[in-house]
Parts: structure tokens; sequence; C-alpha cells
């Protein structure tokens, strides 16, 4: 490599239109010690490559035609006014193709790769953070209609509903009211905003009246729904908003009954619920081999009547998974591991009412590629016509699995129109992220294969990588479920129902 003065490359340049002969069909020019290899790629505009006469020919038209590509690929070649504005791209795209005077061993493919700078790890970390804003919005509107639901019991029991909130799990497990000497200094500091809900018939206090009629320190005082109420309806409303823009359509809960949490399908509960929920990870590279597969879950409890505050869960699992196990430490761990049976250690005690209790958790950890119970198979096959022919196949491999709504969202290049040619269910361009949404309705054992053929524009076979799959499933990885709920002393069978959801917390094929 030898260094070239600013003057020395502009009278190069500004010799090679004297040297270019109209009308002949030729692509070098050379001069004593020069030879220019060019090529038109657009109105007036040239791809010129400046090397020395004893360079290989071949080689130096082969870095030609990269560049020209390069160039038409980056902008509109035919609006000079384009190629201007992208010139820093081109530029930077330039030196990578050529550097130190010496063309670099990239093709198209890996230049567009590196000019677009993108990572497979990248796209794995947005999925993760994109999983976790939506639990974290989940568990929000769970908890304000926990909130909701509590106030709504207060009411009934004729309490003051201002009572009834964060300070009041005392009064929802002994079931009497909350003594008001300890409450009235708070309430005499601050008047009793004027609530919507107050249809209830309101009980008469001396401490209320008292509040009422309070004019004094007005110093700092806070506007009408400020207090804690005021700000779960704040709430309320807030985890309304993120749930329309989510899509989340759930039924309005009645009154009487706790709220589901909406990872779950909606169920008719009863006064004893059983709530499994399962996370899965599952990372398989391309080639076939597992990266990393765990499944978490946990069982939680959920009991609305004091009655049935100490009831136990006789439990059953498949047993062909090797899974470590943990209980509650209120739970009896030994009574579990010989019976299989949830029950409190203390047969007197009793669980809180109208809130989630985790009562049993368990994880799972597999290097087995057989354990991955759904399966994604792609294969990219770049052709010689400028398009890649892309092949999908799934399979279930474990059939006691039923999968609703899954989606198979492969990448393929900005602003492609892929070209199906064959599919099992339907699909759909999603033009915003740049992916090809293959939708299955169901995947159980009637319906454990399908596959979907495709072609798209390009040459780069790593492009249609990582395929992310979500589904939906109401049965457990583990096969863990609750087959009965008898009372305290295990003679009498108490009427419960139950949820189970596996939800895929990361699924990808990179």
């Amino acid at each position: 490599f030898v260094e070239m003065p600013r003057t020395r490359i502009e009278g190069l340049l500004a010799s090679f239109p004297k040297l270019m002969t109209p009308g002949q069909q030729h692509t070098t020019v050379e001069t004593e010690t020069i030879r220019y290899v060019y090529q038109p790629i657009g109105e007036g505009m040239y791809a010129v490559l400046i090397t020395s006469r004893q360079n290989n020919i071949v080689q130096d038209m082969d870095t030609l035609h990269l560049i020209a590509r390069t160039v038409s690929d980056i902008c509109d070649v035919a609006d000079q006014q384009d190629v201007i504005m992208h010139g820093i791209e081109i530029i930077s795209a330039f030196d990578e193709i050529i550097s130190q005077g010496l063309r670099d061993n990239v093709d198209l493919s890996k230049l567009r790769t590196i000019m677009e700078m993108e990572s497979h790890e990248e796209k794995i970390q947005e999925i993760i953070e994109r999983n976790k804003e939506r639990e974290a919005k989940q568990e929000l509107k769970r908890k304000a209609k926990m909130f909701e639901q509590q106030r709504r019991e207060a009411a009934k029991r004729g309490m003051d509903p201002s009572l009834g909130g964060i300070g009041s799990g005392g009064s929802m497990l002994g079931g009497g009211r909350i003594g008001r000497g300890v409450y009235e200094p708070l309430i005499s500091r601050e008047p009793e905003p004027t609530r919507s809900f107050a249809a209830a018939s309101p009980a008469p206090s001396s401490a209320a009246s008292f509040s009422s009629g309070a004019r004094g320190m007005k110093l700092g005082r806070k506007p009408k729904g400020a207090d804690v109420l005021g700000a779960m309806k704040d709430e309320v409303g807030l985890a309304d908003n993120f749930a329309s823009n989510l899509n989340i359509s759930e039924q309005a809960a009645p009154v009487d009954v706790a709220p589901a949490v909406p990872a779950f399908p909606l169920a008719d509960m009863k006064d004893v619920h059983v709530q499994i929920e399962e996370h899965i990870t599952a990372i398989v590279n391309r080639d076939g081999g597992l990266e990393q597969m765990e499944v978490k879950g946990d069982m939680s409890l959920i009991i609305s009547k004091q009655e049935y505050g100490s009831v136990q869960l006789n439990v059953v699992t498949d047993g062909s998974h090797n899974a470590q196990v943990k209980t509650h430490p209120k739970i009896d761990k030994k009574r579990f591991q010989t019976e299989s049976v949830v029950a409190l250690k203390d047969p007197s005690g009793s669980l809180p009412l109208s809130q989630p209790v985790g009562v049993l958790k368990w994880r799972i950890v597999s290097s087995d590629e057989e354990s991955v119970p759904f399966t994604i198979n792609c294969w990219p096959s770049p052709t010689n016509s400028g398009t890649v022919d892309v092949n999908i196949e799934y399979e279930l491999t474990n059939t006691k699995l039923e999968l609703e709504d899954v989606i198979v969202s492969i990448p393929i290049p900005a602003g492609a129109q892929p070209t199906i040619s064959d599919v099992d269910g339907v699909y759909e361009v999603n033009r915003s992220r740049s992916t090809l949404d293959w939708q299955i309705p169901t995947v159980d054992a009637s319906n454990k294969n399908g596959s979907l053929d495709f072609s798209v524009p390009g040459d780069d076979a790593g492009a249609f990588f990582p395929v992310i799959v979500s589904f939906a499933c109401k049965k457990s990885y583990y096969g863990v479920e609750v087959s009965s709920v008898t009372a305290s002393d295990g003679q009498e069978d108490v009427d419960f129902s139950q949820s189970i959801a596996l939800i895929p917390e990361q699924y990808a094929v990179i």
C-alpha cells in the first residue's frame, strides 16, 4: 500500500473522461502505468476502479461489480441527487470493500449485515425486554383488580371504603372492624373527598362528621382523589389503557368473585381457585442444537371464604420430567414429598383471603434436544436468480400439549414481498417489523406437523433468523394439576376451579 496525495487522485480522475472513447463497449482504459476499470451505473454516472496494470483484471472486474451492486442497493442510481444524499453511506461501504488498497473478503450479504450493524443477540434481548414489559403491565392490572375487589368486599361489610385498602389486611382475615381511634387523626387532618361509588349505605361515624366540618390546616392540602383509594382508581384507569393498547380482551369480573390473573384463561372461579402458570424458555440454533431450555412454574391458591382457609390440595404430575420442586415455608414439605398433598403445617392456621398465595414452585432445566415441546426447522436456500427459497416446518414433539394461536415470525428483507407457494394455516406480512407471520390456529396431536414454503428477493440465508414463536397453551409442561381439594381434616371434598397456562417467555431459533 502506497499513500497517494489528493492532487494525484484528482488528476487521475480528471484524466478519465478524456481517455474514454464514445460509442465503444470497452470497460477498461489503460495508460502506461494505470488501468481504469469502469461500469455505467446510471445516467451520466460511472463506477470507476483505478488500479495498476499489473493487477489481476478478473479480480478487478469482480470488485467493480460488487461496488456497482452496492451503490444500487443503497440508493436510486437513476437520481444523481439521491446518490449525493447517500454519499456517506456509499463511502462507508467502499471502505468495507477495499481496505489498505486491497479487496476484503466480503460479499453483498455480509456488507449489508455490516452496514445495518444488526445483532441476533440484540434482537433476543429486545424480545426479552418486551416480554418483561408486557408481564409488568399484566401484573399492574391484576393488582389493580385485586384492590378494587377488596374495596367492594369492604363496602359489602358496611365498612368505610377508605379504610379497606392496603392497611385492611387484618380486617379481611378476622372479619371484624378496625378500631376507629387509630385512624381518626388521619381523617381529621384531611377532608374526606366525595367518591362516585358511595352507593353503599354509609355507617354513622362521629369521626367522619368531625372531619367533614374541619377546615383547619389547609396549607399544602391535597386535591380531591389524592388519597389511597383515589390513587387506586387512577391505577385502574392506567391498567385499562395498557390493556387497550395491548388488545387484551377480558370479561368484566363479577362483584363477588376474586379477579383472575390476565395471563390465564378466564374461568368460572369458585371460592377455592388454583392458578398454575409456567414460563418456558427454549433457544435453539439454526443447526438444530439446543442453546437453552428452561421451564419455571408456580402454583397459587386464591381463597374467597374464611372457612376454606386451610384446605388441602391433592396434586398429580405425569412424572416424566426431573424437576426441582420447592414448597412455601408454611406448607408441610414432607407430606407433599410422600403423599403429593399441599397442606399447611399448622392445620389451625389459615391462608390470606382474596389474593393469590404461592404454595408450590418448580424448575426444569434440560440439555436434551428432545425436551423442546415444539420445534421449528428453517431452511433458507439462495438461488442463482437472486432470490432465496425458504422452507419452514414445525413439529409438536410433546403431543400431550395443545397449542393455540401459534404465530411463527420469520424476518424478511425490508420492503420485500414474499411469494407463498405452500402454507398450512394462514400468513400475514408485517411491514412495520419486516416479518412474515405464519399463523396456525391449533397445534395438537391431530395436527402436529405443518410447513410453509415461500421465496423472497435476496441472497443472505442468515437474514431469516431469529425465528420467534409465540402461542397460548392451557396445559402444563410439567404435567401438574390439582385432582381434588379437601377440607383440613381430609374428609370432605371442596368444590374448586383451576386455570393452567404455559407461556413462552423466550422461544426462538437463532
